[in-house]
């Protein structure tokens, strides 16, 4: 691991061996401060006393090094010159690998925070290793890549100091690293990207400082190796029945797994968001435009995803509508089964009133009665039965009249009454002596040539 210092002159963080063409040898005290006190150009980044440059000339016997302008150890404690070492080592790591991906781009290890103006063994707490800058066309790219996150607290104070130094527009990435515990909390989600093959995502529960990088417009990533995870949001919910659906299957699979979905927010996950997806892509395919940080391939992939999404959707939805109809749809009528020698079913007979109404024929009506003709007169006179004594209307109602038909069957057919018997007319009385004469021969003869 090389000497690291913090350089009140640039601004950044210089590394020993590395960076010494570009220094001055020794203290080299200038006005680096915002309160106007000389101090030294290099400092220490545990104790933040002054450091003084040393064996830099091609001459010097001795590899170049920092030595404390007090002493030679450094007054600070062990353990945090170690934390020190440790979180330096891991971002110049990671700056190198960016350096190789990035060939041609300007690449710093900087300190949003401007440590310069710390004084001499006052340690502010919550210290942060320093930051990755990548400057670009596209403005800079800001790239942190802590050991272990620290509270919310210092995240915010690190969130604010970048917008402060590079502005609005400065990309904040964070680059964490897998931690066997959150990721052992969810479980993994099989997905299947539209125009791709099948895959497995594996699913955190974000922490309270990962949603509050987010929450300020900052990007967290885990880097794994030469992986990179890029997370989505997923939020779980089940479907609720709508009119004309049913989601209880018969079979195991869609019983059990129909009615529960899950829903994507991306790019950026939503804080609604029950926990996070992660899209692996390469470290390759995020610095393979020049200066620029890249999520175009792990983008694409979450775009698939939501294509999927409402075809998946529709298509449960429609399992639903179809079994939904399948259960309530209207039975088939019995047909019996067709043979020759069966007999056709029995219709009921049709009601006959018990005192027939008779029918006017065609033509006539109640209120207007057909008029008699001369022939109909005579015969009806022949044929009239001698009129009943008149009776004198009593209280009691005559017989009911037969209920009319109901509405939605027809009428039975009147049967008219037959006609009326002539009356019978007694033979009249012979008088006595036309008795007498028809008993001789010549009434015999009448008698029997019809004569009287």
């Amino acid at each position: 691991m090389g000497d690291t210092a913090w350089d009140r002159k640039t601004r950044r963080v210089i590394e020993i061996p590395g960076d010494e063409a570009t220094l001055a040898i020794g203290l080299a005290r200038g006005h680096y401060d915002s309160s106007g006190v000389l101090r030294g150009r290099y400092m220490c980044r545990a104790c933040f006393q002054d450091l003084i440059l040393r064996a830099i000339k091609p001459d010097a016997k001795q590899v170049p090094h920092f030595r404390h302008e007090s002493s030679r150890e450094c007054p600070a404690s062990a353990e945090r010159q170690r934390e020190i070492a440790m979180d330096d080592q891991v971002v110049i790591d990671l700056r190198d690998r960016l350096l190789r991906a990035w060939p041609g781009a300007t690449i710093c290890l900087d300190i949003p925070e401007d440590p310069g103006s710390q004084e001499p063994g006052r340690v502010p707490p919550g210290w942060m290793p320093p930051a990755i800058v990548v400057s670009g066309a596209d403005g800079p790219v800001v790239i942190e890549r802590p050991r272990k996150l620290p509270d919310p607290e210092q995240i915010q104070h690190r969130l604010r100091a970048v917008r402060a130094r590079y502005g609005a527009g400065a990309r904040h990435v964070w680059f964490l690293a897998k931690d066997p515990l959150q990721f052992a909390k969810c479980g993994k989600l099989h997905v299947a990207p539209r125009g791709r093959d099948r895959d497995v995502h594996v699913t955190v529960a974000p922490t309270e400082q990962q949603l509050a990088i987010i929450a300020a417009g900052g990007g967290v990533y885990w880097l794994d190796g030469q992986q990179v995870l890029v997370p989505y949001g997923v939020e779980d919910f089940t479907h609720e029945p709508l009119r004309g659906e049913e989601w209880d299957f018969r079979d195991w699979r869609r019983n059990k797994e129909w009615h529960r979905d899950w829903r994507i927010s991306q790019p950026v996950p939503a804080p609604e968001a029950n926990r996070w997806g992660l899209v692996p892509t390469s470290l390759h395919q995020l610095t393979r435009t020049k200066a620029a940080f890249s999520l175009t391939e792990a983008r694409d992939t979450m775009q698939r995803l939501e294509d999927v999404q409402q075809a998946r959707w529709r298509r449960r939805r429609a399992d639903a509508r179809e079994l939904h109809a399948a259960r309530h749809a209207p039975r088939p009528p019995v047909v019996p089964a067709s043979g020759g020698d069966e007999p056709a079913p029995e219709q009921p007979a049709l009601a006959v009133p018990s005192t027939p109404q008779a029918v006017p024929p065609s033509g006539t009506s109640a209120d207007n009665p057909p008029r008699p003709d001369a022939a109909s007169t005579q015969i009806g006179a022949a044929n009239a039965v001698p009129a009943a004594p008149t009776v004198p209307p009593t209280a009691a109602p005559g017989p009911a009249l037969p209920a009319p038909p109901a509405p939605d069957r027809a009428p039975a057919p009147v049967i008219p009454p037959p006609p009326p018997h002539p009356p019978y007319t007694p033979p009249t009385s012979v008088p006595a002596e036309r008795q007498e004469r028809r008993s001789g021969l010549r009434g015999i003869l009448r008698r029997f040539l019809g004569g009287r």
